[in-house]
């Protein structure tokens, strides 16, 4: 399947959605098919891969294609396709909070090498305190959220401290206040819906045994990974309502 290349406009994403869309009405792309991958569409269009990025996050809002975590997009069967889905303005709210995400885990990342080789018995213990927290909040199903949202943030705090980088802890202390002041509820119910769970907890439990024994590149592999894993999550549910 060959896509024409479009020209340029103020409305690439639209274009490159009309496009897949007569796709999928002549039969060219069918219910449970895979879409090409980004930077194959983005060869194909002639674009940058952000405006593919944009025009697959119009069609998931759309119900017409799913993301599966680490597979790939796919075009949604018609029984399947989303029937109710949040509005613009909470769809802006979280590419909003995903953006302040990415910025603020790219430093963790790294504040969590220097911890592995700056970190002391009484950190770790503080640090193990805070994930019991996270794992008890699964549990409560009233506050949980909120007990999670906060142990979490707790938990990079302290990384930050103990890897004794000032600048590090100013700058997510600041990223912090900005999600907290106009994302909190977005950010609470992201939390809710997809990090109150163990496998999320587990990843940071990796994360914290990684700085525990002292190894900074596992340290930092493991923060990628879970920080990663986490906006990845939060990109795929983007356009779906909380529930």
């Amino acid at each position: 399947m060959k896509f024409k290349s479009v020209e340029r406009s103020p409305s690439l994403p639209e274009e490159i959605v009309a496009s897949l869309t007569s796709a999928l009405h002549a039969g060219e792309l069918r219910p449970g098919d895979r879409l090409p991958s980004e930077q194959a569409l983005a060869t194909e269009f002639g674009v940058a891969r952000t405006v593919v990025r944009e025009a697959i996050s119009q069609l998931k809002y759309d119900g017409i294609v799913q993301s599966r975590v680490g597979v790939g997009a796919f075009i949604a069967p018609p029984q399947e396709r989303t029937a109710f889905r949040i509005s613009p303005a909470c769809f802006q709210k979280r590419k909003e909070l995903l953006k302040l995400l990415r910025l603020r885990n790219g430093v963790v990342i790294e504040v969590a090498a220097d911890a592995a080789l700056a970190r002391t018995k009484r950190d770790i213990a503080r640090m193990e305190a805070i994930l019991k927290e996270m794992r008890e909040a699964i549990g409560d199903r009233e506050h949980g959220a909120e007990r999670h949202f906060e142990a979490e943030r707790q938990l990079i705090h302290v990384i930050a401290k103990v890897a004794d980088n000032e600048h590090a802890l100013n700058f997510i202390v600041m990223i912090d206040s900005q999600i907290a002041e106009k994302l909190r509820s977005v950010a609470v119910k992201n939390t809710k819906a997809t990090e109150l769970a163990a496998v999320a907890i587990e990843e940071q439990a990796h994360l914290v045994e990684a700085i525990k024994s002292g190894d900074p590149v596992a340290a930092r592999d493991q923060a990628r990974q879970h920080y990663d894993n986490a906006a990845q999550r939060l990109a795929d549910r983007a356009d779906l309502a909380d529930v």
